[in-house]
């Protein structure tokens, strides 16, 4: 069975949408959407894993300062924080100090700040080496910088609760909910009965307005969640994906009313 065979049935019966340009188009999509998950997924599990270490760091910033101050040394204190954890943080600090008998705290610490793949890591690491070097206290500075993160973490946290719901509303919309009240409105009323009324409804037009709308809706909403949520590097790659969601839902929807009328 060849793919226009297979996708007929789903355009099968609907006024201005052919078989062969329908089939054209969500094949596109769904083309241009493996490729996206191909490469959003290796990136978003990197992103998760970047931002697992950022949400524990102000935590070993701080249990780093207080191991200092009970008189510990820097590479001392840096082996018991990592012995406590047992998250890919503590494994990542474990090899940080492994390593720093054959190089230096500053040389290991930058090579944990670079596996990091963390700018915000980076940047703490590059303060802490010169802290180190300085003749200023290395504990109060960690300390300073603990307290510090630990706000910025809370405030990043509370904003993403705050606003996820409507991101997620937002995109949701677009992609799924407005694609499908569209089509079952349209194959209700274009069905030429509603009730005990006949109506004349000329869909070829309509249908291939529609088909073009819900998917600039379904790209519109990945991008409002993206900005909403600050996650525009991977919006692009999220496009797609939601653009053959509403393609499809708005297809099922046309033809669903016809099942029950």
């Amino acid at each position: 069975m060849s793919l226009h065979e297979a996708l007929d049935p789903l355009f099968e019966g609907i006024d201005g949408i052919s078989t062969a340009f329908g089939a054209l188009v969500w094949t596109a999509l769904g083309a241009w959407a493996i490729v996206s998950i191909i490469i959003y997924l290796p990136l978003k599990r990197l992103r998760a894993q970047r931002t697992e270490l950022e949400n524990v760091w102000p935590e070993v910033l701080g249990e780093l300062a207080e191991n200092l101050r009970a008189g510990m040394g820097v590479e001392s204190a840096l082996d018991a924080v990592a012995s406590a954890r047992s998250d890919r943080m503590g494994e990542m600090l474990r090899q940080t100090v492994a390593e720093m008998h054959d190089t230096s705290f500053t040389e290991a610490m930058q090579n944990f700040a670079q596996r990091s793949r963390s700018p915000m890591i980076s940047r703490v690491v590059s303060i802490l080496n010169v802290a180190l070097v300085s003749s200023g206290s290395f504990s109060e500075t960690l300390e300073l910088l603990s307290e510090e993160f630990w706000e910025i973490y809370l405030l990043r946290k509370e904003r993403v609760a705050k606003t996820k719901g409507t991101a997620d509303f937002i995109l949701w919309s677009g992609a799924a909910v407005c694609p499908a009240l569209l089509g079952f409105i349209v194959g209700v009323f274009g069905s030429g009965t509603v009730g005990s009324f006949q109506l004349d409804v000329g869909l070829g037009t309509l249908n291939l307005s529609l088909l073009l709308y819900v998917m600039v809706l379904g790209a519109a909403g990945v991008w409002m969640q993206s900005v909403i949520l600050q996650t525009t590097r991977t919006a692009l790659l999220r496009t797609p994906i939601y653009m053959l969601l509403a393609n499809t839902t708005l297809l099922v929807a046309l033809k669903l009313p016809a099942a029950f009328l």
